[in-house]
């Protein structure tokens, strides 16, 4: 990070106090409060981007719109959405706004899971505000300041400037150390809180019960995965820890986190505004869709409309917490995770390899969908792999698929992506909507 750019951190973290308090007060906002929040926002950036973003005043041109034609969400759908494939081999200069510093930007990049990776740039005080916004969150789920935060794998979670007088104490472990090693640095840090990927702690949680290590958590907060029914109870059996997850994307920030009653994801609409679309149109309340993402903070590089290929639907129901952030189901997640059968079916991918989740004598397996009637599975065995083992994968996967091919094969590992996540799930099938 260049001279400048410390600078302009550190001048942004002089406020984060003034910054954490204000996004405190917005949970307490009345859902017409909030809304009117989000249409003030939305109005600024929206202007901002016809003004000083060439790839939105092209847009914005050719769909024949002007920023005063959008006043509130209700007028969203004037907009094209946009997809990753419309941005991805743009020059930068046409998505980056003309009038923002880059000396005031953080950049990073996406994982790149579903094709070529896209460069991002984030203003210093968007990205203080997404950090923020997550310690807000933890907050609100019961973790403590005060507490020891173990982060493995979760490359969004930053390391607290204060945590050496014992505020956001943090200690990262990579994931792509071995699993003993993780166990021994968690078992010396000894932490209250677990941040962490959806499969580093199903990892952690099956190696502590074969090798009946006594790790105790109070939280484990995760992203950045689909998160199973099948980690959530390992996770409070094994960890004695209580989950809470969360969803977000690079290019749009943090999107929805869960709360303490579990009744969905809570949509963070003080920063970004969530649609559900099909075919590039609303879909009802309750209906299944597309993940349509309009982030309102970041000017650096604004993603309106964004189509992030991720499948959720919007909760009508209020949550008993009392929140006045709309609630939103995550479903399959991405629509490259969806297993398309011989007679023209499609099912959740979740939903097929979770059945082989609670199988005994498998540390770890990747599932690859090579033909629509054609399933290879890679296995790591632990202790309690027998010679029943690979046929019990089978008949598990061929009763959920139907009449499907099915081979398996031992392996001595499965590697990561290099954005340290973990696929469970790959499809060399061309999605059919």
């Amino acid at each position: 990070m260049n001279r400048v750019k410390r600078l302009n951190l550190y001048l942004c973290l002089l406020k984060a106090p003034l910054m954490m308090i204000r996004l405190m007060r917005n949970q307490r906002l009345k859902p017409p409060e909030l809304r009117e929040l989000q249409n003030k926002k939305l109005r600024a950036i929206i202007k901002h981007s016809y003004n000083h973003v060439p790839y939105y005043h092209h847009l914005f041109k050719e769909a024949k719109i002007k920023p005063s034609d959008i006043k509130s969400i209700d007028d969203l759908n004037k907009i094209p959405i946009s997809k990753k494939e419309h941005i991805v081999n743009l020059p930068l200069e046409k998505l980056i706004a003309t009038n923002i510093n880059l000396n005031n930007c953080m950049t990073l990049r996406t994982s790149g899971t579903t094709g070529n990776p896209l460069s991002l740039y984030w203003e210093i005080k968007a990205r203080l505000t997404f950090f923020l916004q997550h310690y807000r969150w933890q907050l609100e789920c019961g973790d403590k300041i005060t507490n020891k935060h173990v982060v493995i794998g979760a490359r969004w979670v930053p390391v607290h400037p204060f945590q050496k007088i014992g505020i956001f104490e943090t200690k990262r472990i990579s994931n792509f150390e071995n699993i003993e090693t993780q166990i021994e640095e968690i078992k010396k840090f000894k932490p209250d809180t677990l941040i962490a990927y959806p499969s580093c702690v199903r990892i952690l949680a099956k190696e502590a019960k074969e090798k009946g290590e006594q790790i105790k958590l109070s939280l484990i907060f995760t992203s950045g995965e689909i998160l199973d029914e099948h980690t959530r109870k390992l996770a409070r059996d094994v960890l004695n820890a209580e989950i809470f997850d969360g969803y977000g994307a690079n290019e749009v920030g943090g999107v929805c986190t869960e709360c303490v009653k579990h009744e969905g994801y809570h949509i963070w609409s003080d920063s970004v505004i969530v649609e559900i679309t099909r075919d590039g149109e609303p879909v009802s309340t309750g209906e299944r869709g597309e993940i349509t993402a309009t982030n309102l903070t970041n000017y650096a590089m604004p993603f309106i409309r964004y189509n992030v290929e991720d499948l959720g639907i919007l909760i009508e129901n209020e949550c008993s917490c009392g929140s006045p952030f709309p609630l939103m189901k995550i479903t399959e997640g991405r629509k490259s995770d969806i297993v398309q059968l011989p007679d023209g079916k499609a099912i959740s991918a979740l939903s097929v390899y979770s059945c082989l989740l609670p199988i005994q004598g498998i540390k770890q397996f990747q599932m690859t969908q090579e033909k629509t009637d054609r399933f290879t599975v890679k296995i790591v065995k632990d202790s309690k792999f027998t010679d029943t083992t690979i046929e019990e994968v089978k008949q598990t996967l061929k009763q959920r698929l139907g009449d499907v091919e099915v081979e398996v094969f031992v392996v001595d590992n499965i590697p990561k992506e290099k954005s340290g996540k973990f696929r469970q799930f790959i499809t060399k099938v061309p999605f059919q909507p």
